[in-house]
């Protein structure tokens, strides 16, 4: 298992965001950019402008990597 992500800064978020599969849509005209994600229900609405990266985010970037690197142990398990 991965361990947990703890980053404040925004750039290394995004580039992490992306790397698994993530996408982020810039909202016109408000400065707020939506963090999706294939495997996420809702979306995420979150102020662009900042240099940090809100809670829920990082929450929900390492819910996704546990999911990934569960999902990575049942596929090598069937495989064996």
């Amino acid at each position: 298992m991965p361990n947990a992500i703890h980053t404040s800064d925004a750039r290394h978020f995004k580039r992490l965001w992306l790397a698994i599969g993530g996408a982020i849509n810039p909202q016109r005209r408000t400065g707020e950019v939506r963090y999706c994600h294939p495997w996420m229900v809702d979306t995420i609405l979150a102020n662009d402008r900042r240099k940090d990266v809100p809670a829920v985010l990082l929450s929900r970037l390492n819910q996704l990597i546990r999911h990934e690197s569960n999902q990575y142990c049942v596929l090598s398990q069937a495989v064996h």
